[in-house]
């Protein structure tokens, strides 16, 4: 299969990264290309920059609709998700909602451990979104901002660790996610440091997506993730206008492609 990650902000050096964690994860017969948007914020640190990569991250996903047999949103905020299911019918797989729900295979709890503070209201959103509110024993962070990762991995390291240690010990959490899709370099040291299990987003949605192609599975088209209502967009990018169009392959109208192979 082939599988796109899209890397929503546009620090390719964390871009490369993402891609080197998929592939490593990946089956041998995977081909996984990892890619930025043309254009948005180098990171994604509230609301109005994962506003601007959602817009972004829909154009590139109609773009290589044709192209690949799944996608992966590769920041834990997963912006533009149910976007990106409307615009293909193939599997698009936030690495958030990944990470939770592979999580509840292996332990009854988990813990989300991200970068700085003001993150934290979005992921508790995106908690309740996803419908695990009842299995998030917390949401910690550190005074860590997304490209301080690579900066000063020890540091951050040694942060998460101490943050995911008092997630177990004082919150009840049975196992770690990593809120961030740039903290994937970080999940072996992590968890030869604890006794719970640790899930990186990215590696978490790459399974998932080779899971949903072995089984022949797409996105159901019947209403939430029906196909946008045909309509002009004024201005915007080519690929939006096509997308607001009701249109797959520049053709508009009723016209779609058939199931995901």
């Amino acid at each position: 299969m082939r599988l796109l990650v899209i890397n929503p902000n546009t620090t390719l050096s964390m871009t490369e990264d993402i891609g080197r964690t998929a592939r490593k994860y990946a089956r041998p017969g995977t081909e996984v290309v990892a890619i930025s948007p043309a254009h948005g914020p180098r990171s994604i640190e509230g609301h109005f920059e994962e506003s601007v990569a959602a817009a972004a991250t829909v154009e590139e996903v109609i773009k290589n609709r044709d192209a690949y047999d799944a996608f992966v949103i590769a920041c834990y905020g997963d912006p533009g998700l149910y976007a990106c299911r409307e615009v293909t019918n193939k599997p698009v797989i936030g690495i958030a909602e990944a990470s939770m729900r592979l999580a509840a295979f292996v332990a009854h709890s988990f813990s989300i451990v991200s970068v700085m503070p003001r993150v934290k209201p979005l992921l508790e959103d995106l908690v309740r979104l996803v419908g695990m509110e009842s299995r998030c024993a917390s949401i910690r962070c550190l005074e860590l901002s997304v490209l301080g990762i690579d900066q000063d991995p020890e540091w951050a390291v040694q942060g998460m660790i101490d943050q995911a240690k008092a997630a177990v010990e004082e919150d009840g959490a049975e196992s770690i996610l990593l809120g961030c899709a740039g903290m994937g370099p970080l999940e072996e040291r992590m968890r030869a440091e604890l006794d719970v299990p640790v899930l990186d987003g990215v590696v978490s949605a790459v399974k998932i997506a080779e899971a949903l192609h072995d089984c022949h599975l797409s996105t159901s088209k019947i209403a939430a993730f029906a196909w946008p209502e045909a309509k002009e967009m004024v201005g915007g990018s080519e690929a939006l206008r096509l997308g607001s169009m009701g249109a797959v392959d520049g053709r508009v109208g009723s016209v779609r492609p058939g199931p995901a192979s």
